[in-house]
């Protein structure tokens, strides 16, 4: 009986110190959520003129590798209203509701300053894509921590192919937000 009560008070104490290192590696390597928002704007010339609609907002999270690196994944809703112009004259407008998930790869400079880059996994139309997959866009972008919780970034993003449909066409945008992190 008292082997077997010292047993069970070794693998108690085992079992113990084994959670207490998970614990403090979990710790090591934070991962934060947040959200954020901003406007985005066109950066190239194209026959579909883009009016802003409403902001897009955000959702993160960044799990941190070390002390430098992270992986950020974003889910993005947003909205856009653009205008095309056929040589008949015709204008046809469309208003469209995208969601996008971007994955970047960020380098922390320090604490105030990161830099970014990535890709955007599924770019869709919630009203028109079926498929889900529309475009295919490399980003790079900067980001200043004002405080703890509160960020600046801007970032570019750069459509590599974009001839698959209509509406479909390479563009690159420039986007302006702030974010808050939890």
């Amino acid at each position: 009986m008292r082997k077997t009560i010292l047993l069970f008070a070794c693998l108690i104490n085992a079992i113990c110190i084994q959670a207490q290192t998970v614990d403090e590696e979990l710790k090591a390597k934070t991962t934060t959520f947040g959200l954020r928002t901003g406007f985005e704007f066109q950066a190239n010339n194209s026959d579909l003129n883009y009016t802003l609609s409403l902001p897009y907002l955000g959702f993160f999270s960044d799990f941190k590798f070390n002390d430098n690196w992270s992986l950020q994944l974003e889910l993005n809703l947003r909205s856009e209203k653009r205008e095309r112009l056929f040589n008949s004259g015709f204008t046809e407008s469309i208003k469209e509701l995208y969601l996008t998930v971007p994955v970047l790869l960020k380098y922390n400079f320090n604490k105030k300053v990161a830099i970014y880059t990535g890709t955007q996994v599924l770019s869709a139309s919630l009203e028109t894509d079926v498929l889900g997959l529309k475009k295919w866009n490399g980003i790079l972008g900067v980001e200043y921590d004002i405080n703890k919780s509160l960020f600046f970034d801007a970032r570019f993003r750069h459509g590599f192919d974009g001839e698959r449909s209509i509406n479909n066409f390479r563009d690159n945008r420039i986007s302006i937000g702030i974010g808050y992190k939890f």
